[in-house]
């Protein structure tokens, strides 16, 4: 159907009352004598009045607009604020409160006002009918403004690392787009698009009904928020809090940040209640009536309003003596009064009205015309005749006047109507080219009619859902499509995509139809890939079941695949190494690999990196574990072939494991290639696991800082999020050694690991980290039975090598205290030659220290002393200062003052660079004892930089801008801006042309 624009109408402002009248006459039983206002005698929109729709409601425009905004000052103000925080930005105010409190019409206010201050305003508007339709908010944000744009303007500000979003924006990228996750790429992106926007001014992004938001843009904007200090930018949002959307928790995230004002509009008084009667009905209201409808609608504006309309088309008269038919008139206010609005104009406006909530808001008048079988002309004069009547906003594209209003005209129809609507509204998108994502919106609502079609549609929908990081809608597209259903021969691989998506969403799930699917495969290698996938769920699940499954699959395969049999085999190894039921098995599979370690393929490679993982872990010398680690590791197979992003981890933690630098480099390459691949999965597994290499090194307020980015992207990403009890257990690592207990506490508390797989690798951190941080808390005897119960567990699974876990000597220390001297001898005793075979300097060191405060004496002098020579020369910080400080302790006592000044003022030094406060004071205390007085430590030289500090640092001496760095490193230009500023102090340098000359300098022993 074509459609010239000029026949559609474009009225002014929507009217918040029904249209101002002439003085009328009433009948002696109170009742107004007049026809319903717009209408002729007939019912219908006569000429006179269709013609003058626009003026009259630009002449009441102001007016009623003010009325919206009764009683709001202080919310006014709250946005006058925002407005003027212009290129400082950096806010988000959210508007919170009920259906109908006025939301809207404050959303309304900031964008004028905005408009008004010179930002440039971007709308969007959260729908309950797409709220399945990834990044469909974000999209409404800025799709129009790149559409409306310049080739040139356009590409400008989808430069740089903006161009990550794109795909977003051109159908043809989407196409092109592979099934891989581009999640986290693509939410850097969009901050880039969102930065690039603010660049050229102040950005004010406003977002209402927020409750209805979907889910990646919702965690786009928690992505935003911390990243919004220092751009021209800022955020309105309104949302009704009681409202339970798609994820509850993000949202109450984002209206949490510590950059968020919330407000919240009370209801009307009764004296302003009276004020909108009087002005929007008659003038000569009394108080008793006014009174009534403010306690009729609890002061709700919206629902006021209702009862006005009511009011107006039942003629009564404002007076006390009405008051007793408010009750009745505001039971009718609402859904039946749309109905009764409605029932008095011409059919067709009904129709085009159920059309419109069938495709939702921001609806294309030309498909709503079509969808509702109305001519050009028809169509035309209902969109007039609803917009009169308070139904449809004036505007184009077309959507209702409020939520609530498209919620009474959707619900008037049957439930039948609504199915049979939403098949016809999908086939309308689908003939018109729509994105599959927004056709499968429609087909969610609609019946199952065994369409092949259908199928596809959703399948592609889900493809490019799962592609965007939006699980959730790809899991809803997938279950729907199970319902069509699919033709037999479709059905396993249906299951499979669905089993694959709801890994991330619902594990039970992801088993179930994980297993139908392999039921009803034949073909032994896709039956083996099948099981491949079911086999690592399970995992995470009931790990028993995960063995029998991935063994099965072996047996089936044969010699089928050998790549594919060695993938079966590593999974059966990570699933059994932390077992101890299944410990032994996992160990003849380690021998299997042992006896021909090849290293060709990434299913070898793999394999190889396992049987490093180990070795490591059990203890044998760091000599020989190496090598291994590094075959696996070697030409980046492994960070850049595997598909998950993890299987990197084992080897590199045995290279870290043995104080090898080698190990940040390759977390360093790993990040990359996930920020390369936009993989949210990479990303948080490369970010948790080279936390306990920054705590080892004595990088601690980075280490803090990196968990907590971890565990917001684990809440961002929903409670399956992979690595969360790691991430956990880290954090509360660094925080101890910083000597915040109440935060280390607090860290612990929000993770049930208790309630978890106690035989699994998930909780050995966070078994050890509890038990320290018993003991840190002052509950000796406790945390020390702790450790000896968790060391029990570690060596049940063959880790035995402190440099893994080093549970021993902290029991050591505790038993020592307590009185247990034997205890505490033999456990440091067995730690110093497990550290001794291992022989690497972080964890002999660690061992040696412990083993001299429990030996005490000249012997204990002797292994103090060791302990910081085999140290020394080490990245190990954090444990160089500890021992530096027990020996200089040791010497104090020993009367050796001089030269405990010496250990100890190094330690100082040592202990305050790595942010360790409890063990800087402890040296401090110590080196008073000795009668020196301390001086104040300046963290200064190549040696204090922290990783992220030195990553930054070597990217600019190599010339690029602070932007670009940015965007390379996904961080934002604020973040380079701080690491450099912290890097000139460090260095003594004041200009970026000093920095490849400071780098250059040798680091203090």
């Amino acid at each position: 159907m074509t459609m010239e624009r000029s026949c559609w109408p474009e009225t002014g402002g929507r009217i918040v009352g029904p249209p101002k009248t002439e003085p009328q006459s009433f009948g002696a039983n109170g009742s107004e004598q007049r026809k319903p206002p717009g209408l002729d005698s007939s019912g219908e929109a006569s000429l006179e009045t269709v013609q003058g729709a626009q003026s009259t409601q630009e002449a009441e425009q102001s007016v009623l607009a003010h009325l919206e905004l009764l009683e709001r000052d202080t919310e006014l103000a709250t946005l006058q604020s925002l407005v003027a925080s212009g290129e400082a930005g950096g806010l988000l105010l959210a508007i919170e409160g009920p259906p109908g409190i006025g939301k809207t019409a404050l959303m309304a206010e900031a964008k004028s006002r905005g408009d008004g201050a010179g930002m440039q305003v971007l709308g969007a508007r959260g729908s309950e009918l797409e709220r399945s339709f990834s990044f469909g908010v974000v999209r409404q944000l800025f799709e129009p403004l790149l559409a409306s744009l310049p080739s040139e303007e356009r590409a400008e500000l989808l430069s740089g690392a903006a161009a990550l979003a794109e795909p977003l924006f051109d159908p043809e990228q989407l196409v092109a787009e592979t099934s891989t996750d581009s999640s986290l790429a693509t939410l850097h992106g969009l901050y880039w698009l969102a930065a690039n926007l603010a660049a050229r001014g102040p950005l004010l992004l406003a977002i209402d009904d927020l409750h209805w938001t979907d889910l990646p843009s919702l965690r786009w904007l928690a992505y935003l928020l911390p990243r919004m200090e220092g751009l021209g930018l800022s955020v309105v949002v309104g949302l009704r809090p009681a409202e339970v959307g798609e994820e509850p928790g993000l949202i109450d995230q984002i209206v949490s940040d510590p950059l968020a004002t919330v407000i919240r509009p009370a209801p009307l008084s009764t004296e302003a209640a009276a004020r909108f009667l009087r002005e929007t009905l008659s003038p000569a209201a009394d108080d008793a009536f006014c009174a009534a409808c403010e306690e009729e609608t609890g002061g709700n504006p919206l629902l006021l309003r209702e009862l006005v309309h009511a009011i107006a088309v039942e003629g009564l008269v404002p007076v006390e003596a009405n008051v007793p038919r408010l009750r009745e008139l505001e039971a009718r206010a609402g859904s039946r009064a749309v109905s009764l609005r409605l029932s008095r104009l011409q059919p067709e406006a009904t129709t085009l009205a159920q059309a419109v909530a069938i495709l939702g808001d921001d609806t294309d008048p030309r498909q709503a015309a079509e969808l509702a079988g109305l001519d050009e002309q028809a169509a035309s004069e209902a969109v007039e005749a609803l917009v009169r009547v308070d139904v449809l906003r004036s505007q184009q594209p077309l959507a209702f006047v409020h939520p609530l209003i498209r919620a009474a005209v959707y619900e008037s129809l049957t439930a039948l109507d609504r199915g049979r609507g939403h098949e016809r509204a999908a086939d309308l998108l689908a003939r018109a080219g729509a994105e599959p994502e927004r056709v499968a919106a429609q087909l969610l609502r609609s019946p199952p009619s065994g369409s092949s079609e259908v199928v596809t549609t959703l399948r592609e929908a889900a493809r490019r859902a799962g592609t965007r990081g939006a699980s959730e809608s790809a899991v809803a597209y997938l279950r729907r499509a199970l319902d069509e259903p699919p033709v037999d021969t479709e059905r396993a691989e249906v299951l499979v995509e669905l089993g694959s998506a709801e890994i991330r969403v619902s594990g039970e799930a992801a088993v179930e139809h994980l297993q139908a699917a392999r039921e009803l495969t034949e073909d032994p290698i896709r039956r083996a890939e099948i099981a491949l996938m079911l086999g690592r769920q399970l995992y995470l699940l009931r790990g028993e079941e995960s063995d029998a499954v991935l063994t099965e699959a072996l047996a089936d395969l044969g010699d089928a695949d050998a790549e594919l049999e060695r993938l079966l085999q590593a999974g059966l190894i990570t699933n059994d190494m932390f077992a101890p039921a299944l410990h032994r098995h996992a160990l003849e599979l380690l021998e299997q690999v042992r006896r021909r370690p090849a290293d060709a393929t990434l299913g070898e490679k793999i394999l190889l990196s396992l049987l490093a993982h180990y070795d490591a872990r059990s203890g044998r010398p760091a000599g020989e574990v190496a090598p291994l680690a590094r075959r696996a590791l070697a030409d980046g197979t492994l960070v850049r072939e595997d598909a998950s992003g993890t299987a990197f981890i084992p080897p590199v933690i045995a290279l870290a494991m043995a104080d090898l630098d080698e190990a940040l480099l390759i977390f360093e390459d790993a990040l990359g290639e996930a920020r390369r691949r936009g993989s949210t999965l990479a990303f948080a597994a490369a970010k948790v696991f080279r936390l306990p290499v920054l705590i080892w090194r004595g990088d601690l307020g980075e280490a803090e800082a990196e968990a907590r980015e971890a565990l917001a992207l684990g809440q961002a990403w929903g409670p399956t999020a992979r690595f969360y009890g790691h991430a956990t257990a880290f954090l509360a690592d660094a925080l101890m050694e910083q000597g915040k207990l109440d935060d280390a506490t607090a860290a612990l508390a929000s993770i049930a690991f208790r309630e978890s797989r106690l035989d699994s690798e998930r909780v050995l951190f966070l078994r050890d980290s509890s038990a320290r941080l018993r003991i840190l808390r002052g509950d000796l005897a406790g945390g020390a039975e702790q450790l000896l119960e968790a060391g029990r567990r570690f060596d049940d699974v063959g880790s035995r090598n402190p440099a893994f876990i080093a549970w021993r000597s902290p029991a050591a220390l505790a038993l020592l205290h307590l009185g247990r001297q034997n205890e505490a001898r033999g456990l440091a005793a067995e730690e110093v030659e497990l550290a001794r075979t291992w022989g690497a300097p972080r964890a002999l060191a660690a061992a040696l220290r412990v083993a001299g405060l429990v030996q005490a004496g000249p012997r204990g002098l002797a292994l103090l002393e060791e302990a910081v020579q085999t140290v020394r020369d080490s990245p190990a910080k954090l444990e160089h200062a500890k021992a530096r400080t027990e020996f200089g302790a040791a010497l104090r006592r020993a009367n050796r003052r001089a030269d405990a000044r010496q250990q100890l003022g190094r330690a100082v030094e040592l202990a305050t660079i790595c942010g360790a406060a409890s063990l800087a004071a402890h040296a401090e205390r110590e080196l008073l004892a000795t009668g020196a007085r301390p001086r104040r430590v300046a963290l200064s030289g190549v040696a204090s930089l922290t990783p992220s500090e030195r990553r930054v640092a070597e990217m600019t001496a190599e010339g690029p801008t602070n932007r670009e760095i940015a965007q390379a490193l996904f961080v934002t230009q604020r973040t380079v801006e701080v690491h450099l500023t912290s890097i000139y102090r460090k260095l003594a340098i004041s200009s970026r042309s000093q920095l490849a000359a400071a780098l250059a300098e040798p680091a203090q022993a």
